[in-house]
């Protein structure tokens, strides 16, 4: 379950950084130019945290930005996934700070979020003084536990980690009652799909949920069955019900035909049909986020003409389009068929 968690964390910072930035540190967001891109720096994280023993409580993630004023900055993200306080949390941030800033004498700024669910720990500082000799540090720290009274905001946020907030908080509380876990995960999931997010946001969120909030096999097809039925009444098809259960399935029979046609062909056959369908994915993800950026805008009903286009040539037209055209139509015409 830990080894979960701590993957749901990972992939979301990573797939939604500047949501994750934007909602928990809006003033760094601002002085962030995205436009020059970002790089998750994992090897030169991993060069630095050689102690495995630390590492078991938290999430490190090492992040290369850019600025607006034309500087580069490296942000240090701590993720207390645990629930219980360390002892030297503080001087672990100020020992990563300083032996990055050592190795690659590159600005180093720590972030934390703390998940637990003591409201007397917040740590923000590190210090370490005798006589007139003074070292501090001061790092901005998020406590989750601080969103309990602004749920009804959580549940209104336009920003996806509006709701894994509300995910971790609610979690939390529904740990052993496997009922309420059903209808816990059921209403968030109704939720996530009324905000209108791409497909894309709303598949990390929904992993972020299913992580989070574990039920048994005959609870998770039940509630598989439950969203399938909403997924229809809100025309919204593929996204769960189609994306999980269809993976169990695919498995399964993948694995017959490649015991009938012999392994190694099938794997071969398979790498190569599945690049050429995430080229086509990663197209149409890369169209609806332009459309929203351009836009402010994109129903439901257009979100399924994307997705439903699986023509790499119609997909290019349409980001071509895009550059130069002044309403959403002209763009979502070059998808249709003449």
């Amino acid at each position: 379950m830990k080894r979960q968690v701590d993957s749901a964390w990972k992939d979301i910072i990573e797939e939604l950084f500047y949501d994750f930035l934007d909602f928990f540190f809006p003033d760094i967001c601002k002085d962030v130019d995205f436009s020059k891109g970002y790089e998750f720096l994992t090897q030169e994280l991993t060069k630095i945290v050689k102690d495995n023993n630390i590492g078991k409580k938290y999430i490190d993630e090492l992040v290369k930005v850019f600025l607006k004023d034309g500087k580069e900055t490296w942000l240090l993200i701590h993720i207390e996934i645990q629930g219980y306080k360390e002892p030297n949390f503080t001087q672990r941030l100020y020992v990563y700070n300083y032996r990055l800033f050592d190795k690659y004498e590159k600005e180093i700024v720590s972030l934390v979020i703390l998940t637990d669910e003591d409201k007397n720990y917040k740590p923000n500082k590190f210090v370490q003084k005798r006589w007139n000799f003074k070292i501090e540090i001061d790092f901005p720290t998020i406590k989750l536990l601080d969103y309990e009274n602004r749920l009804e905001e959580l549940e209104n946020s336009n920003n996806p980690f509006g709701l894994v907030v509300l995910v971790q908080l609610i979690s939390n509380k529904v740990k052993k009652d496997v009922e309420k876990k059903y209808n816990t995960k059921l209403n968030l999931i109704k939720k996530l799909y009324q905000k209108g997010f791409a497909k894309e946001k709303i598949i990390l969120v929904l992993k972020f949920i299913d992580w989070l909030i574990n039920l048994p096999k005959d609870y998770e097809q039940k509630l598989e069955l439950e969203v399938q039925k909403y997924e229809e009444v809100v025309k919204m098809p593929y996204v769960m019900s189609f994306e999980r259960i269809a993976e169990k399935r695919g498995l399964k029979e993948g694995l017959k035909e490649g015991l009938k046609k012999g392994v190694k062909r099938g794997v071969v056959k398979g790498v190569k049909k599945g690049v050429k369908k995430g080229k086509i994915i990663d197209k149409q993800q890369t169209l609806i986020r332009q459309l929203f950026k351009k836009f402010d805008a994109i129903s439901i009903e257009e979100k399924d003409l994307i997705i439903k286009c699986l023509d790499k040539d119609k997909l290019n037209n349409a980001l071509d389009e895009i550059i130069f055209a002044d309403t959403k139509n002209k763009v979502l015409d070059c998808l249709k068929d003449i």
